[in-house]
């Protein structure tokens, strides 16, 4: 009876061993510390304006696109090319900013454009762009400034646009074609912008690259 007791322990010990030397060759757990993700994925990125101290993982995925930003110089290239050519608009002049913003829900991204400069700008305001999704113009803006809030609201199946002009906020709303070009002549929109909309171009308070074209 001992025998046979003795027999039974050495078996189960010897298959208890056998299972503990496998278990970990059944579910090896692999490990890749924080650090080295991050670092891949910083290694990764590709800064979209080298002319500033802003690192590339600070700017907004709706603003710095190298895809985008192509669409966008090509379609200002093809627009000013006259004007390029005869040198009239000068290094201060010759650079954009980019917002995408699906405006009609259609499930593309409008392109909201923004341009600084003695070329764009004057006291009232600066010249804007609203471009379709491969570059061409769907509403070029006037003595505009900056940001431009996107309504909740629509007209027409389009956002609402929310614009600083002629010392105040102007509602510009989509007329079925387009926007209307002069913000300035537009009824004032005496509302305080909710802070949970979208400010498109907001280049004062948020990092965004300046691309050149």
């Amino acid at each position: 009876m001992k025998n046979h007791f003795l027999v039974l322990t050495t078996i189960f010990l010897l298959t208890l061993g056998a299972c503990k030397k496998e278990s970990p060759d059944i579910n090896p757990a692999v490990t890749i510390p924080t650090d080295t993700i991050s670092t891949v994925n910083k290694a990764a990125m590709v800064d979209p304006d080298t002319t500033d101290a802003i690192p590339a993982e600070r700017y907004g995925i709706n603003s710095s696109s190298m895809e985008t930003a192509a669409i966008v110089r090509l379609a200002l290239q093809e627009i000013y090319k006259d004007d390029i050519a005869k040198k009239f608009i000068d290094e201060t002049s010759n650079k954009f900013v980019f917002f995408e913003y699906d405006l009609n829900d259609d499930g593309k991204k409008e392109i909201l454009v923004g341009l600084r400069g003695s070329y764009f700008c004057g006291s009232g305001g600066c010249t804007q762009y609203v471009l379709d999704n491969k570059g061409k113009v769907v509403t070029v803006f006037t003595v505009s400034d900056y940001p431009v809030v996107i309504d909740s609201k629509k007209t027409n199946g389009w956002k609402d646009l929310i614009i600083w002009s002629g010392g105040k906020n102007r509602q510009v709303k989509f007329d079925g074609k387009k926007y209307p070009s002069n913000p300035s002549v537009q009824a004032e929109f005496k509302e305080t912008p909710g802070d949970g909309l979208p400010r498109a171009l907001d280049f004062v308070n948020e990092p965004y690259p300046w691309f050149r074209f």
